[in-house]
């Protein structure tokens, strides 16, 4: 693995060649959005680079595993479904491929045989302490074409809910005047405790009847 230091922007050449295929692949149109927050861009980023944290403030997110953003590591975490009554949830693993600060966090999916993505977070200074926040993801592949109705639900809903997550932090900031682990609301992890009891009951009354 080669990394090398440009101004201020780290990345990762390994995979250039791959970046390239999927740049000019057909197999979807990235997802792509933004969104204008009044949050001071430094204050912003302070907040979103602890990759820990993301689940308090947007809402696809279930858990993630990573304290901080750091380049050439591994991203591990696990996604709310696309519908608060389905009952899964969607682990995931990347690699962080670039990463620079108050700009963007690009990470790389290429652990599922089959199947390559690239997904972007990226911040842009508006001045007057605004923000835009902005998420882009694209995929290819075999494997991704096999499932892609469902990939592209789950693209669409990670865009749509860390839009929404963005904007809630402008309503947190212009309260406490801060983005941290004392102003950010808690995860609230009781609808999955109540999934879970919900399913070991259907478990347990499925096993009592058959063996009546």
């Amino acid at each position: 693995m080669c990394i090398r230091l440009s101004s201020s922007i780290w990345k990762r050449h390994s995979n250039v060649n791959t970046e390239t295929t999927l740049a000019q692949s057909n197999d979807m149109t990235p997802v792509a959005g933004t969104v204008d927050v009044a949050v001071p861009i430094d204050v912003l980023w302070e907040c979103f680079a602890q990759a820990d944290q993301w689940p308090r403030w947007n809402p696809c997110m279930f858990w993630v595993h990573n304290r901080d953003l750091v380049i050439g590591q591994d991203l591990i975490w696990v996604f709310e479904p696309i519908r608060s009554w389905f009952l899964y949830k969607l682990p995931a693993h990347a690699r962080i491929v670039e990463l620079e600060a108050q700009h963007k966090v690009t990470w790389e999916v290429t652990f599922i045989p089959g199947f390559y993505a690239r997904h972007t977070y990226s911040l842009e200074d508006l001045g007057e302490g605004r923000t835009r926040f902005g998420t882009w993801e694209k995929a290819m592949g075999s494997t991704f074409r096999l499932l892609q109705g469902f990939w592209l639900a789950h693209f669409v809903f990670v865009k749509n809910r860390s839009l929404e997550g963005a904007q809630s932090l402008e309503a947190i900031y212009q309260k406490s005047g801060n983005l941290n682990a004392q102003t950010l609301p808690p995860k609230d992890y009781r609808p999955t405790l109540l999934q879970l009891i919900i399913l070991a009951l259907v478990v347990i009354l499925r096993r009592n009847g058959s063996t009546e």
